[in-house]
């Protein structure tokens, strides 16, 4: 299970790249995940070192559409990675991968992702973005990350009574290459920056509960560059029985919808509160 909000600490952009770039060849490799993380590796850099591997198998012309993983045990920090890839299938438009992560033996992340050449059809989407602050129009929020991030903060309440709990820019520091399997792993790495987006008790809810991400999709329907402004809109969907699922929609500069992603979550209440670490106001 994977910690969620962000990884602790300040790490910078070269260390998050390196951390994200798995070394191998065939359908064997391995990634060093460095200090992401305290008790245990950030799920999204999990995430991002499986994707990175299966995208190595696939051909070049053929982008992500799809994935889904599972947190099956903590990743200790620091620990090398080992990374199975699984070539289901290769067919004339698709071509399906799934990774098995192991660390010392034991297996901790399962993905299964889809990837897609490139075609016309017909077209259906949300409307392009309107009446939200630009990020030129918002401050830094000062995070310690490898990420300029411009934080809204929460929306308002809808006609059914939800709400948006996290709305926030984000892109890298710096420009990244022109390397599209690097953007969709960084992507998937930015995908579970949700931050408190699963406590729809707001702020007050901080410390009071110990979380770990239970499982992670992401659908991605047009190229998103993470070096360029993406609009990250998070509203939880419900939350029963110590699991909460949280939705995200991503955005890119033009306004247009660019990826949406699902979560669910194991959340317990503690019986004393914890102190809060850098990762809860991610």
């Amino acid at each position: 299970m994977a910690e969620p909000g962000g990884p602790a600490g300040g790490p910078s952009l070269d260390e998050l790249v390196r951390a994200v770039s798995v070394e191998g060849e065939g359908d064997e490799y391995r990634a060093d995940p460095g200090v992401f993380g305290e008790s245990r590796v950030f799920g999204g850099l999990v995430v991002a070192q499986a994707l990175h591997a299966a995208l190595r198998t696939v051909d070049p012309d053929r982008s992500l559409h799809s994935l889904h993983g599972y947190f099956l045990r903590p990743s200790p920090p620091g620990a090398p990675v080992d990374l199975h890839v699984a070539r289901w299938r290769d067919g004339r438009s698709f071509s399906s991968r799934g990774v098995t992560a192991t660390v010392d033996g034991a297996v901790t992340f399962e993905l299964a992702c889809s990837c897609h050449v490139a075609e016309d059809g017909e077209t259906y989407e949300p409307p392009v973005l309107a009446g939200v602050p630009g990020p030129d129009d918002l401050a830094f929020s000062g995070q310690d990350w490898p990420f300029d991030v411009r934080d809204l903060g929460p929306g308002p309440p809808a006609d059914d009574g939800t709400r948006s709990t996290r709305r926030v820019w984000l892109r890298t520091v710096e420009r990244l290459p022109d390397d599209p399997a690097l953007h969709a792993a960084l992507l998937a790495f930015m995908s579970d920056m949700t931050g408190s987006s699963f406590r729809p008790a707001s702020l007050e809810e901080f410390g009071r509960h110990t979380d770990a991400s239970l499982d992670h999709a992401l659908w991605c329907h047009r190229p998103l560059r993470v070096d360029e402004w993406i609009y990250y809109d998070l509203r939880p969907l419900v939350s029963l029985g110590g699991r909460s699922t949280v939705r995200g929609l991503l955005y890119g500069p033009d306004g247009r919808l660019g990826a949406s992603m699902a979560q669910e979550l194991l959340i317990r209440r503690l019986d004393e509160p914890r102190p809060l670490g850098p990762a809860d106001r991610a």
